[in-house]
């Protein structure tokens, strides 16, 4: 999908979910292209902070919060 309409289906919700469990719980690409049936090319680009920058920022600040906190 050349033009990513998988992630327009996404909530900031789901792209939270996703930075969560690829972050922090260790999930496998594979495992989050199919959960949230989204291609390679999307997630990479969600996952490197391409698209949806706001909720990448916003994911790495709460992280960055709680790993300075405990």
């Amino acid at each position: 999908m050349d033009n990513r309409s998988d992630l327009i289906k996404l909530g900031d919700e789901d792209v939270y979910l996703i930075l969560y469990l690829w972050k922090v719980k260790g999930y496998s690409s594979p495992e989050l292209m199919q959960q949230f049936s989204i291609s390679r090319e999307s997630l990479d680009d969600l996952l490197d902070g391409h698209v949806r920058k706001d909720c990448y920022k916003g994911f790495n600040q709460i992280e960055k919060y709680l790993v300075e906190t405990h």
